[in-house]
């Protein structure tokens, strides 16, 4: 079976080839969420994909490894921390405030039925040695350096000098007409800022007693970017990933930032495949807890909505398209979706276990499924499915046992 996905980093359609050509070994990393809060449902959007591209590799006879950070040390952890345990909070108090949110996500993919159980998750905070590590390593090679508000900035115009390709992910000509500014120490900030950024942010008063010591770097704690090039690292060795994936909004500045961080510690590519999910959009805006859209499973739970159905509607169109939620949206698609449930209800009444046992699965109807759940065109392998139930050459055993597999893909707990 042939798997096809548009990488962002050659923006064209490939068709997949490991990196160990031949071998049927998949290096898979997702960008995991910061726990700071609850995750909405635009950032759960990217770990269904995540989960969609897992069951595909899963599906075409890959052998996957699957690891995901959990960020629980940035700016907007560290905030929420303080202000829940007081000025004297500290690292204990920080794992204590991330490990809340981090079940609460975790409980999110398992109503969503992500195969989080298949995911090597690994925290920040535990791998800070392996951190400071890496930072020194990238000072000793010339590509890092302390400056004089005590932070260790990674240097953008040495990336340039020796690969010159800084911003290709998100364009040919990123830095085209752009200037290279001085520095930027927060995690976020806009493709206009092309500062140097922070690998080791220094302590300040407002980081509280939140921070780990190392003699060169001094005290202080990990910048956003840093995390994932390490863990990367850490869980696949120094070898370039077969894929990474990420909501689309992480393509800068983190996915640009890790990518050079890596490149320049490894000296060779540092992912094969980018995959990037596109934007959700709520009413057609921008997901804001100022414009009252911003909305997370619990929201969905509790209007009567089971969370797979919101499964079910982001399954009807293209990952590469910008998808629009409305609660009347996830009303259609949830009744699309128990139609679909009643359907297959019906076929399970009309056969046993040994029909099932013994019935065999249709190559024909495999074949289409599977040519189009290839190229990831999930709407495609939805009416595959609708196919099947309206075959006629096809017995209720044979439908049951063909929709069986092909939910092993889609994840929608049908049979």
């Amino acid at each position: 079976m042939d798997l096809v996905f548009y990488n962002t980093l050659t923006r064209v359609k490939e068709k997949f080839v490991p990196v160990s050509a031949g071998s049927k070994a998949v290096n898979l990393y997702v960008c995991g969420p910061t726990v700071y809060n609850y995750a909405h449902i635009g950032n759960l959007r990217s770990y269904i994909f995540a989960d969609l591209v897992y069951r595909t590799l899963r599906f075409a006879d890959y052998d996957v490894r699957w690891v995901m950070n959990i960020t629980d040390v940035d700016d907007k952890t560290i905030k929420g921390t303080i202000a829940k345990y007081g000025e004297n909070a500290g690292v204990n108090e920080l794992k204590k405030y991330t490990e809340e949110y981090t079940q609460a996500f975790l409980a999110d993919l398992d109503k969503l039925n992500v195969e989080r159980k298949n995911i090597k998750l690994i925290n920040v905070t535990e791998v800070i040695p392996q951190i400071q590590k890496f930072i020194i390593e990238l000072i000793d090679k010339g590509y890092a350096y302390k400056a004089d508000d005590g932070s260790t900035y990674f240097s953008i115009d040495k990336y340039q000098e020796v690969f010159n390709n800084y911003g290709e992910l998100v364009g040919e000509k990123f830095l085209e007409g752009k200037q290279i500014g001085a520095r930027v120490k927060v995690d976020e900030y806009e493709k206009d800022n092309l500062s140097d950024f922070a690998l080791w942010k220094a302590r300040t008063p407002e980081d509280g007693n939140i921070y780990w010591d190392h003699e060169t770097l001094g005290e202080g704690r990990p910048g956003w970017h840093i995390e994932c090039s390490v863990i990367n690292n850490v869980a696949f060795g120094d070898k370039t990933v077969d894929i990474h994936t990420g909501g689309v909004d992480l393509a800068f500045p983190h996915h640009t930032n890790e990518m050079a961080q890596s490149e320049a510690h490894n000296d060779k590519p540092f992912v094969k495949y980018w995959l990037h999910p596109e934007h959700l959009l709520v009413d057609n805006k921008k997901m804001a807890k100022s414009l009252n859209n911003f909305y997370t499973l619990t929201d969905i739970k509790d209007k009567h909505f089971n969370p797979i159905s919101y499964r079910y509607i982001l399954l009807q169109s293209s990952y590469k398209q910008t998808t629009n939620f409305t609660w009347e949206s996830l009303e259609a698609g949830a009744r699309g979706y128990e139609n679909l449930k009643s359907k297959i209800s019906h076929l399970k009444k009309q056969t046993n276990f040994f029909k099932l046992i013994l019935a065999k699965i249709d190559e024909t109807y495999l074949k289409d499924f599977s040519a189009k759940i290839g190229v990831m065109n999930t709407a495609a392998g939805l009416a595959s499915l609708q196919g099947v139930l309206s075959a006629k050459d096809l017995t209720p055993a044979e439908k049951l046992k063909l929709i069986k597999k092909f939910d092993e893909v889609l994840g929608l707990r049908l049979v």
